[in-house]
């Protein structure tokens, strides 16, 4: 069954609601629905719905689950790369369980986000995770938090385990791994340029672990997804399979 985001705060059995246009248009046009067929809608916060297509852009719906929240909350504090390679894990992000993404500004971030581009982004950005969202099946949406500084998130950001990857660490990631699994981890990772030492100190200072991948110097798209894919297999959904 195609499954769509439908930006409601709850979803309740037995309601009928109208369909914004751009999914009511969507669903019309260009998948050619009828009157009377099914497709299931989820609200982002883990409440999902089969739905029958009515009239009017209604929708009937039917049969709402709740979804439990992710085993382990993953954040990726992400230094702002280039324009493409943000897209890149944004969406792959999202597939791979990312609860939060801080999209921060660091001392050698070449994709700075300009004033005027800001509103227009952020939508973009948003509906990519959306999108990515929908289709990995990923009911709780993911938190988009953009244009902050590394000082911002380090201050605002909580978690059982903080990590922070850098090429220069002597420290592999293997050995500050807990055998016990943490309910929320922080992963910084910078920019194409790298972290500066002043970074490094920062975060270190607000209890982030400096670590390494061993010899391989990974590029900025890279890095941030391989350790969200090591720590949901270890911690995770990956780790613990389908609930249903």
């Amino acid at each position: 069954m195609r499954c769509f985001y439908l930006p409601e705060p709850e979803l309740c059995d037995g309601t009928i609601i109208r369909l914004p246009k751009e999914l009511s248009r969507h669903l019309q046009t260009v998948l050619r629905l009828q009157l009377g067929d099914k497709v299931q809608l989820f609200n982002g916060a883990g409440q999902v719905a089969r739905a029958i297509l009515r009239e009017n852009s209604e929708a009937e719906l039917l049969d709402v689950v709740q979804h439990p929240a992710p085993l382990c909350s993953l954040v990726l504090i992400q230094g702002l790369p280039k324009r493409d390679k943000l897209e890149l894990i944004l969406q792959k992000g999202t597939e791979l369980g990312v609860n939060e993404f801080y999209l921060t500004t660091m001392e050698r971030s070449v994709g700075l986000l300009k004033s005027d581009r800001k509103q227009k982004r952020l939508e973009r950005w948003q509906k990519i995770v959306q999108e990515a969202a929908r289709q990995s099946r990923q009911y709780h949406l993911p938190q988009l938090v953009a244009d902050t500084s590394l000082t911002g998130a380090l201050a605002t950001v909580e978690a059982d385990l903080k990590l922070l990857l850098w090429e220069e660490s002597a420290k592999p990631l293997q050995e500050v791994l807990p055998q016990l699994p943490p309910q929320r981890i922080a992963v910084v990772v910078g920019p194409e340029g790298g972290i500066s030492q002043q970074e490094v100190d920062q975060a270190e200072a607000e209890g982030y672990l400096a670590v390494s991948f061993g010899p391989r110097i990974l590029r900025t798209e890279t890095a941030g997804l391989a350790i969200m894919a090591i720590l949901q297999y270890l911690y995770g959904d990956l780790a613990s399979g389908w609930h249903g």
